[in-house]
């Protein structure tokens, strides 16, 4: 299932079902089990493979971006994807057999992650959390007590390692291109204030997600869900929609 709400007085009603939810602060709902990154801990490299292992060197990229397509980007993305097959926790990695360049930059991206006493409490520690994508869990990211860059790592990481259905309520802050395959297995329920913070490629994918949901939009985040909608400028058609959608 995959929905997208836009704009600033945006309603996200959860699904049906079991779904990872991951917001600053959690809505009380019954049944429901909360991840406290304060409390609990999750290992994103247990059963790696090697899909799961270039997912992962391509989510550390975007979270540290150093250019979309340089020849360092390109070696670093194959050389962390070669050292997370061979780990089984993100504090053992190893860079035997790698070249000097290459190692250097491997660990650099990992020492940059670890370095937070929070990530390396939640991602080197025994795993006491559990994650099945039947259950409701609501993941409670804290940017204010956080901080943005453990907050994103963690976000990101989640929404990997999710099974099941996403909810994403600040896709504006979370969201990166990679986040498009969530919306071709039609997993992905998300919401942002404004079409631009969303990177240009996710924001053509989500674009092409049938149930768009405005509330409270500018009135250029109004006119270009108008015309996805295929509603001509000038028609009474067009011109309701933008109304509804800015009110």
């Amino acid at each position: 299932m995959n929905v997208l709400h836009v704009g600033f007085s945006k309603t996200i009603e959860p699904p049906k079902g079991g779904y990872l939810l991951i917001d600053d602060e959690v809505p009380d709902i019954p049944k429901s089990r909360i991840f406290d990154p304060l409390k609990h801990c999750f290992n994103p490299l247990k059963g790696i493979d090697y899909k799961r292992a270039r997912e992962l060197a391509e989510l550390f990229y975007t979270i540290s971006p150093q250019g979309d397509n340089t020849l360092t980007v390109r070696n670093g993305k194959r050389a962390l994807l070669k050292a997370l097959m061979a780990a089984d926790r993100l504090d053992r990695v190893k860079t035997r057999g790698l070249s000097k360049n290459d190692a250097e930059e491997v660990e650099a991206m990992l020492d940059d992650i670890l370095v937070s006493p929070i990530l390396r409490r939640v991602l080197c520690n025994a795993t006491n959390f559990s994650f099945n994508g039947n259950s409701v869990i609501l993941a409670r990211i804290s940017r204010k007590e956080l901080g943005d860059f453990d907050a994103l790592v963690l976000g990101l990481l989640l929404t990997s390692h999710a099974k099941g259905q996403v909810v994403v309520p600040d896709l504006g802050f979370y969201g990166r291109a990679i986040h498009s395959r969530l919306i071709r297995e039609e997993r992905l329920i998300a919401g942002c204030n404004y079409l631009d913070e969303l990177p240009e490629a996710l924001r053509k994918a989500v674009m092409l997600i049938n149930e768009k949901v405005p509330s409270g939009t500018t009135v250029e985040d109004a006119e270009e869900l108008a015309r996805y909608e295929r509603l001509e400028r000038g028609t009474n058609g067009f011109k309701d929609f933008v109304a509804r959608a800015i009110a």
